[in-house]
Parts: C-alpha cells; sequence; structure tokens
C-alpha cells in the first residue's frame, strides 16, 4: 500500500509529533509512505528514513507568479475587513498547487492508496481539494460554527469528505457540528493518535534530568485551556494541608506564561516551581517523574498521557471534554478527577503514596502503531 500523511508543519508541538509517528508506522508496517508538509519555518521533526519527506511550499510557488502574488495580497486584504475569512482564498488558490504538485509526486512514485491530512490547518489551505482516497483527521473538540461565516467553513472544510476524530470525544463534537450546521460529511470515524512505544523509551534516555529529588511534572502548551492555574492551586492546597513536599515541574511554554508566573508569586510557590519552557524532547523528564498531571478543560486526545504510561509514569487526569476518556479506561478511571482543588489534590498524593504497580503496558495497547494501521485500513482500504 502507497499512503501519504500530509501536515502543514513539523515544527515543536502533538500534532505534527503525530504526523511523523503516523508516517514512520506506516513504513514500519511494510507500506510505501510518504510525509508531506506545507511550512519549513520552524522545523524541528524529521522522520526516519524510510519515510519519503517532501515539502510542498505552496506559498512559494502561488507568489513565484504575477497573478498569484496579487491574488494572495488580495486575500489577505479581505481577512483584514471580514475575519476568519483566509481559508475561503487560500482553499482556492492553494489547492490547484496542491494538486499539481501531487499529481507530479504519483507520477514519480505511483498513485497513493490513501491520504491522511492531519489538523485543521492543513486541510482548510487546501479544502477544495476532493478526492475519496482522502481522510481529514480532526484533533481537536474546538469547532467554531456559531456564526454565518463558521458555518461556510464547515460547509467548506467538512462537506462530503471522509472525516475522523483521535478521539470518541472529537467524534461527538464532530457530528454535533455537522447536525447544527446542516451539512452532511461522507463518513465520519475514531482513529485514535499511534504511540511509537520504542522511540519514546529510547529518547527518554537521551539526558538526564537536573532534578536531585523526586518531582511531579506537567508538559504541554501554557494557555487557559490547559488550566495550570487550577493546577497550582491544588498543589498548593496539597503543600499547606496534605503535607505534599515534591517540587512541581512545567514543561512548555505560551501566551498564557506571565499569567502563571504571576500566579506562582501570588501563592508563594517560587521556591517550589520550576518553568523548563519549551523542550524539543521532553521525554527524559516525564520518565523521571514521580506523577504526570493533566488539567486541561478539553483534550482532542491528550496524547501525553499515553506517553508517560509508555514512560511508565502514573497519571493524574481531569475529567475534560475529549479524547481523555479514551485513555483513562478500567483502573484508570479512578484517577480522573472532578474540577475541584481540593480532590485533585488529596488524589495526587494518594497516587504518589501508593504501592501497587501500574500495568502499563496493558494501558498503552490500544494504540500501539500497528493497531492504528490496521484500523485506518479496515475504515478505508475495504
Amino acid at each position: 500500500m502507497r499512503v501519504a500523511v500530509v501536515v502543514r508543519s513539523l515544527k515543536i508541538g502533538g500534532m505534527e509529533r503525530v504526523a511523523v509517528n503516523l508516517s514512520e508506522a506506516f513504513a514500519d508496517a511494510g507500506d510505501e509512505s510518504h510525509l508531506i508538509y506545507f511550512k519549513d519555518k520552524g522545523r524541528v521533526f524529521t522522520p526516519k528514513a524510510t519515510v519519503h519527506l517532501h515539502h510542498f511550499n505552496l506559498d512559494k510557488i502561488l507568489k513565484r507568479t504575477l497573478i498569484g502574488a496579487l491574488l494572495g495580497v488580495f486575500a489577505k486584504l479581505l481577512n483584514a475587513i471580514f475575519r476568519n475569512s483566509y481559508f475561503l482564498y487560500s482553499g482556492l488558490l492553494l489547492t490547484p498547487i496542491f494538486k499539481y504538485k501531487l499529481t507530479q509526486l504519483e507520477k514519480e512514485y505511483g498513485k497513493f492508496d490513501l491520504i491522511i491530512m492531519r489538523g485543521h490547518g492543513t486541510f482548510e489551505l487546501i479544502w477544495a481539494y476532493k478526492d475519496a482516497r482522502v481522510v481529514q483527521m480532526v484533533e481537536s473538540v474546538f469547532i467554531r460554527h456559531s456564526s454565518w461565516l463558521d458555518k461556510l467553513y464547515i460547509r467548506c472544510v467538512y462537506k462530503g469528505k471522509n472525516l475522523a476524530g483521535v478521539s470518541s470525544g472529537v467524534k461527538e463534537r464532530i457530528l454535533e457540528v455537522l447536525q447544527e450546521s446542516k451539512v452532511d460529511a461522507k463518513s465520519v470515524e475514531v482513529v485514535h493518535n499511534p504511540l511509537d512505544v520504542a522511540l519514546i523509551r529510547k529518547k527518554a534516555t537521551e539526558y538526564q534530568p537536573k532534578m536531585s529529588e523526586p518531582y511531579i511534572v506537567s508538559v504541554g502548551r501554557i494557555t487557559p485551556n490547559k488550566n495550570i492555574s487550577f493546577l497550582l492551586d491544588s498543589y498548593k492546597y496539597a503543600r499547606e494541608y496534605l503535607h505534599l513536599t515534591l517540587p512541581l515541574v512545567l514543561v512548555g511554554n505560551g501566551h498564557d506564561m506571565e499569567n502563571i508566573r504571576t500566579k506562582i508569586i501570588q501563592l508563594e510557590l517560587a521556591s517550589h516551581v520550576t518553568l523548563l519552557g519549551l523542550l524539543e524532547n521532553p521525554y527524559p523528564w516525564i520518565e523521571g517523574a514521580s506523577l504526570l498531571t493533566s488539567t486541561s478543560k478539553a483534550e482532542g486526545f491528550g496524547m501525553v498521557l499515553v506517553e508517560a504510561l509508555a514512560c511508565h509514569t502514573k497519571v493524574i487526569a481531569t475529567k475534560s471534554k475529549g479524547g481523555i476518556k479514551d485513555i483513562m479506561v478500567s483502573d484508570l478511571e479512578e484517577y480522573m478527577v472532578d474540577f475541584n482543588i481540593e480532590a485533585f489534590a488529596q488524589k495526587m498524593v494518594e497516587i504518589l503514596n501508593q504501592e501497587s504497580v501500574w500495568d502499563f503496558e496493558r494501558y498503552t495497547k490500544p494504540f500501539l502503531p500497528e493497531s492504528i494501521v490496521k484500523r485506518y485500513k479496515e475504515f478505508y482500504l475495504q
């Protein structure tokens, strides 16, 4: 089988990392795997040599022609007037270029059996491309559909397409948006993100975290949705009332960082909380932690939880919307907590004090690459 995974960029990010993992999963399964990306700025990920890597610089090709350059400028001007309308023009202008580049690629390698596009940022750029081989992977539960422009977006990007959510929660959201927007998709399925346990465990040994004592870790973008403020409140409560002494390490960056820095000072936690910023490889910190926390209000999937389990690190999560419930199943359900500061603090301390051994292999098995590749083939190649 010949498959192409398409993603907007290969910068640091969960979606980008998953796109690489998925392309490698198909290659490891014996398929001819290609990874196509559009934006080269900030690129940090490169798939292994068994994956064919292609850079389709759609914007650059568009700007090479006078008409294309003028249309691009015109589209940006209109977007300044009608906010969030740029997808309309980008889809119409960039789709023909993508189609041409893909045709040239297929002349060299042969026709693709499956084309998997990852995330709204990717397929909104080329929404006018219609092909039964395409599966659009929806990564988030945050899908706007209230305004007339939002509904037009849904009609352009979703109508008649094969859609797949990365979790049952995302699928539920897709179906809700389709119904309220009165748009019909060709299909809506669930295909989880693949987890390369061997690679994660290898990366977890690349360096030694500079922490001499046990610690708790949180890994992810520092945004309001990640709810780090809640984590800090709960951590403060655990220190004051539950005799917690372990330091807290925050890995990540984002537009809410200044608020978090301020909150740390207000709670008098500056000597107990370490801010590491964005790390290309956070796995040594995850593996070295006694506990990984997830306090998001919503998660498309919650990949960091599965990665922590792959590192044999215990986890705790809030009962957020989206995909967390697909990960925290069976006896892991006990470690999903309501958005209650005291309850979360108590559960953190309980996990840290427990002596029971977790069955990490069982928890990660449903997300192994071979299982995910099999699911794609069952859904889209029958």
